[in-house]
């Protein structure tokens, strides 16, 4: 059994590919340079793909696609190209020839869910990225080549939120955070893992779906008091009420657990402090200290 990871020059595909060397990375045709032993893919012409480099039992790590809400919304011909149309070939092709694929899809199918709510919830899919994932699921599911990992927010040093607010720490500017809003906040550095774990387990893991949250939910200001206690001391912020059109897209709540995700791990996933801390090894003390 090998290891594919599609989308490996992206924010999560990245890091599983530094995490597992003996992997076959796939970049963005047409994008930066690549390694030469990777290979190209374009989801809107998956035809190209070069699948003879594929064997029965290779297991697909499938990351990439169009993942920002609003640029679905605001081009859905073009997202929906991508994320369905080319995405749904691309994983039939790969079944067809004895492959294994791990879907990255979104807690944001669930729709607001203010209520904990593990793999048996059903899906209320809210806005058009999570609409277009949850087509794909449902494409394939009971599929036994295909499982799906629902993410919630993951957290890195990396992500444009916490990068936001680093630059707003930095810069004595105060931040706005937009509630309510809140996630099952989940550290870069177990989605590694866990997908790594799901790849090599493929056929010990039961069920299709696999939630990826942290342990705790947290809206934005706890997040950003977390951040501010271990990353960022100046970090000053106030909330404010977003937008009509910001929840067009996006739940207020998603309080989504994930159970079986401390059995891939062997462990629980990390808490936001726990994360912060790994990102932040060298952070300053905080102005209390």
């Amino acid at each position: 059994m090998g290891i594919v990871i599609v989308g490996a020059a992206g924010y999560i595909g990245r890091r599983i590919a530094a995490a597992a060397p003996e992997a076959l990375p796939v970049y963005h045709a047409g994008g930066a340079a690549a390694p030469p032993e990777s290979l190209a893919l374009s989801l809107e012409e998956p035809a190209s793909f070069d699948y003879g480099r594929l064997a029965p039992g290779d297991v697909l790590l499938l990351t990439s696609g169009i993942a920002a809400p609003d640029r679905c919304a605001a081009d859905p011909a073009r997202a929906r190209a991508v994320n369905v149309t080319g995405t749904t070939e691309f994983v039939a092709r790969v079944l067809d020839r004895g492959g294994r694929v791990v879907f990255f899809s979104t807690d944001t199918v669930y729709g607001e869910q203010p209520e904990p709510c593990d793999e048996t919830q059903p899906c209320r899919p809210l806005g058009v990225y999570a609409e277009m994932k949850h087509e794909v699921e449902r494409r394939f599911q009971g599929q036994p080549g295909f499982k799906t990992i629902r993410l919630s927010f993951v957290f890195s040093r990396d992500d444009s939120f916490t990068t936001y607010l680093a630059r707003c720490a930095s810069t004595d500017v105060e931040a706005s955070l937009y509630v309510p809003f809140r996630r099952a906040v989940v550290h870069r550095d177990d989605v590694v893992a866990g997908a790594i774990a799901l790849a090599r387990n493929f056929g010990a893991v039961p069920g299709g779906i696999v939630n990826f949250g942290g342990p705790a939910v947290v809206d934005r200001p706890e997040f950003a008091s977390i951040l501010a206690e271990g990353a960022f001391p100046r970090l000053r912020w106030t909330t404010a009420a977003p937008p009509a059109e910001f929840f067009a897209n996006r739940a207020r709540a998603i309080c989504m657990t994930s159970p079986l995700l401390p059995i891939l791990l062997g462990r629980q996933p990390a808490t936001l402090a726990q994360a912060v801390a790994a990102e932040f090894p060298l952070a300053p003390p905080s102005a209390s200290s």
